[in-house]
């Protein structure tokens, strides 16, 4: 009778521990559905102008290189960086031994030629000389009077003058220095309170711009101020080693201190609209570099689509391409989806 009780106690625990497990496993296969609450924002098709953004150098509206005409020692330089000169200052001088000697030696020829002709000219009158000796020693005096003229200019350009009135802006040579013939010594500024800006535009921006589109530029020497501009000149070919196009902007000083060689980043502002696709900055998700994705509601199921993203404008971004078919963007509760969630979608 006792081995009866328990054998039926052991057959009833064992009955429980299975209705246990088959509700347990009940339970585990219909698990709970999850439900996302989001809001969606319509994409919008917009004429818009698109900053063009960009870097560049600080320069003067007229600055120049100037150099020597010919090559040679420089024996004395009278002005330092950032002096002011008047027109025709001499700035720098090369020794001139030896170019003096090359006029000397010019000179003395011509004077030779110039004798030769003025006999046989006398002796062509007195029917001694014939014609043919004549024209040639004429083209000989032709000939040591351009190599005369040639050393007279040399020597004028072996001085360096300022050729109007401004500032020096980079001296690049020292004295006693071995210089070539046309390599600058000087970098000069002609205008003492213009300035430009000379930047480098990509090929898809530079056909956005235009003569005259307005323009904000900032210095790292002042980079809470922010110095108006507008677009002043857009180069027609590419640099061929940088292939960016030239591109200038003239700045208004407004009263700060300049100097050439700033850096500076600019921003211009096309007159120029072009249709784009908009959806809210909110939209966008695994945003890496100019691509990311945006979620879509499609039979209250989340979708994903791939986007290429554009320029920032204020609180929207431009959608390049992705969008083509889509209307609405989940903006709240996107970053909470993946992809096949139920969402519930809130007015």
């Amino acid at each position: 009778m006792k081995l009866r009780t328990i054998l039926l106690s052991g057959v009833f625990i064992i009955l429980i521990c299975v209705f246990a497990m088959h509700c347990g496993t009940e339970e585990m296969s219909e698990p709970l559905e999850k439900i996302v609450s989001v809001k969606l924002s319509p994409v919008s098709t917009e004429d818009v102008s698109l900053p063009v953004h960009s870097s560049g150098m600080l320069l003067s509206t007229q600055q120049m290189r100037l150099s020597f005409k010919t090559g040679g020692i420089i024996e004395k330089i009278y002005v330092k960086e950032g002096q002011n000169v008047n027109a025709g200052d001499i700035l720098a001088q090369l020794e001139l031994d030896e170019i003096k000697a090359k006029v000397q030696q010019a000179k003395s020829g011509f004077e030779k030629w110039q004798r030769d002709y003025d006999r046989t000219n006398n002796l062509y009158n007195d029917g001694v000389a014939t014609l043919e000796q004549l024209q040639n020693l004429e083209t000989q005096l032709s000939l040591a009077a351009s190599t005369l003229q040639i050393a007279e200019f040399n020597l004028e350009h072996s001085t360096i003058k300022a050729p109007l009135h401004g500032r020096i802006l980079k001296r690049l040579v020292e004295e006693n220095e071995l210089i070539g013939p046309g390599h600058p010594a000087f970098y000069f500024g002609a205008g003492r309170e213009d300035w430009i800006v000379r930047l480098g535009v990509a090929d898809r921006d530079i056909i956005q711009l235009q003569l005259d589109d307005p323009a904000v530029v900032v210095f790292d020497a002042y980079p809470n101020v922010e110095f108006p501009a507008k677009v002043t000149e857009i180069s027609q070919a590419a640099d061929p080693q940088s292939g960016a196009f030239s591109t200038e902007v003239a700045i208004d000083a407004a009263g700060h201190r300049l100097a050439a060689g700033f850096v500076a980043q600019a921003t211009i502002y096309p007159k120029k609209a072009e249709c784009a696709i908009l959806v809210p900055l909110s939209a966008i998700v695994e945003a890496h570099g100019n691509r990311g994705a945006v979620y879509t509601a499609q039979a209250d199921t989340a979708r994903k689509a791939p986007v290429i993203i554009g320029p920032i404008l204020g609180d929207r971004v431009v959608i390049v391409s992705g969008l083509e078919d889509i209307q609405h963007v989940v903006t709240t509760g996107a970053p909470y989806l993946k992809v096949g969630d139920k969402v519930q979608i809130m007015d």
